[in-house]
This record gives structure tokens, C-alpha cells and sequence, in this order.
């Protein structure tokens, strides 16, 4: 049984997925196993992976029927045998060659500890620049003691940042897209609060990538609305201060153009015992200090649209 599985569900886009192999190959730490997970409806990754030999330690599956993100991830996750499991997406890879045994090591070192995580290098592709995205000891010290601050904030980055003992793993909740990975931390936190994390970005995700699911979703209006409401009720009992929740559903009704309860019910579904809540949010819309509010809010950047505090990387 290899002490790590590698787990890279994938679609297409080749070029993403070649430097991601790359970097595993270049890996010092070396009992793991490789699962790809293909989504692909062409060949196009089947055949990259003539280019490269990872010695016995690659497992490949192809999807007979697209199941698309999050289920593929899941689908990536359930062939993994390791003890470790290190999710990484086909458009991710490790920024050096130790970025995996320094994973490993998170977990070895903190036997109680149900995951870990590390900081990331973003590479903003459009804007021609790359930015380091790490947790602060404050948030990562609030984040522990309230996990739902991630509604608010995604302190963690994207998933390839983590890696998950293989006893405390959940499956991603295959009904959403956009806030997935901000749910599954909270839920691990939940479920226990032993998280260790390093600001060093052992890995590089990649930003406005042609064909990537976060440029999809990120200004569809159901997506968008839909998912905020499902987490919200979600999350039941578990939330905090819920005036911070209205702001946030004040500003993403202002967004996508929701204006009253009958219009947020068309989109999707909410319950009788919250009626009241959006209600107050949408009359609250309605003052006039809300233009207030939103120049606040925009200042401090927390509007769960990945957007962190970042600086600017070197190297």
C-alpha cells in the first residue's frame, strides 16, 4: 500500500496537464501511487500519458459517461489506497521538487491532524503576474474557532493545497460547484479541528485558463444565488452572526439583480423558516445606507470571489 495517493481528475487541456505530471515525476518523495480520473470525451489525455513513465505506479481510468466536477474528483478519490490522499487538479502542480514529502510530513509529524494545507503561488495567466495566496495566523486561528467564516472568505485556496488522512476524508458534495471546496473545509474542520497548515506555496494553481469550471460559474446568476442559499441552510445551527450573513446575501442579491422573495424562490428552493431572513434581506436592500455597505465591503475584499490577500511573488 504507497504511504500517498496522488489523485488528478481530469478534462482535456493537455498542455495544464504535462507540466502537472512533470512536476510529480520531479518529486524526491516517491511511494505513491498516480490516479487520473479522465473526463475527457477524446483521447487527448489518454495519449499524453504515452509521453511519460511513472514506473507501475500510475493507475488511469476513463469515464465511460462525463461525470464532470465535483463528481470526478470524487470518482478520483474512491480508487485511492494511500494513507494519504493529495488531491491535485489537472491544472495545478507542485512549485519544487520536495513539495511532496514536506506534504507528507505535515500529516507524519501531527498524527491527530485530519488534514493539512499549504500556501499557493496563483498564476493570474491574464493579467501576466504571479501572487502568493496565504493564510494569516489570525485567520487560520478564527477559521479553527468558526469554520463558517469560510462562507465568507476562502482562507484555504483551491484543493490542491491540501492533503487528507485517508480516515477523515469526505466526499466534495456533488450538487455544487462553486462553493464545493469552501463546504468540504468546513465540514473538515467540523468534523475536527486538527488542521495544520504552512504558508510556503508548495503548489501553483493557474487563474483564467480557457475552459476552467471557476470561469464558468463565475457570473452565472443561478450558480452563483443557488449555491450561496444551499450552503447557507446547509450549514444550520453551525452559523455565526448572521448580520454578516445578510450583508453578504445583500450584496449577491444586489449582484445578479434579485429584488424580492418571489424572484430568489424562481431561482431556487427556500425554506418556509427562512423566508423571514431573506425577506429582511431584500427590504434591507432597500435603504439608504446599503450603497454604504457595499463600498465597505468591496474594500475589505470578502466576497468569497477568490479574492485573497495576496503579494506579489518572486522567484
Amino acid at each position: 500500500m504507497p504511504k500517498v495517493s496522488i489523485c488528478i481528475p481530469t478534462y482535456k487541456q493537455v498542455d495544464y496537464l504535462r507540466k502537472t505530471l512533470n512536476s510529480v515525476l520531479a518529486q524526491d518523495f516517491h511511494d505513491y501511487e498516480l490516479i487520473i480520473t479522465d473526463d475527457s470525451s477524446d483521447d487527448s489525455v489518454e495519449n499524453l500519458l504515452k509521453e511519460f513513465d511513472f514506473k507501475g505506479k500510475l493507475k488511469y481510468y476513463r469515464n465511460t459517461v462525463s461525470l464532470g466536477s465535483p463528481a470526478n474528483w470524487n470518482y478520483s478519490l474512491k480508487q485511492a489506497s494511500g494513507d494519504y490522499l493529495k488531491i491535485l487538479h489537472h491544472d495545478d502542480f507542485f512549485t519544487s521538487e520536495n513539495s511532496l514529502s514536506k506534504f507528507v510530513k505535515f500529516l507524519d509529524n501531527n498524527p491527530s491532524a485530519s488534514f493539512a494545507f499549504s500556501g499557493t503561488v496563483i498564476d493570474l495567466i491574464l493579467l501576466k503576474t504571479k501572487k502568493i495566496h496565504s493564510c494569516s495566523n489570525k485567520q487560520f486561528s478564527k477559521m479553527l474557532k468558526q469554520p463558517d467564516r469560510l462562507f465568507f472568505s476562502n482562507y484555504i485556496g483551491a484543493p490542491s493545497a491540501t492533503i487528507i488522512r485517508k480516515d477523515s476524508l469526505l466526499m466534495f458534495d456533488e450538487s455544487m460547484k462553486w462553493l464545493v471546496d469552501v463546504d468540504w473545509y468546513m465540514q473538515l474542520i467540523f468534523q475536527n479541528p486538527n488542521v495544520i497548515f504552512s504558508k510556503e506555496p508548495l503548489i501553483c494553481t493557474v487563474h483564467g485558463g480557457e475552459g476552467q469550471v471557476t470561469q464558468a460559474v463565475y457570473t452565472d446568476k443561478e450558480v452563483q444565488v443557488k449555491e450561496h442559499v444551499y450552503l447557507f441552510e446547509k450549514l444550520a445551527d453551525k452559523k455565526g452572526n448572521l448580520k454578516k450573513y445578510s450583508l453578504l446575501f445583500q450584496l449577491l442579491f444586489h449582484k445578479y439583480g434579485v429584488r424580492d422573495l418571489t424572484q430568489l424562490k424562481s431561482i431556487c428552493s427556500v425554506p418556509a423558516k427562512s423566508e423571514i431572513f431573506y425577506l429582511e434581506v431584500l427590504n434591507s436592500m432597500k435603504s439608504t445606507i446599503f450603497l454604504k455597505k457595499i463600498v465597505f465591503w468591496l474594500k475589505k475584499k470578502s466576497f468569497n470571489d477568490h479574492i485573497f490577500t495576496l503579494k506579489t511573488y518572486f522567484k
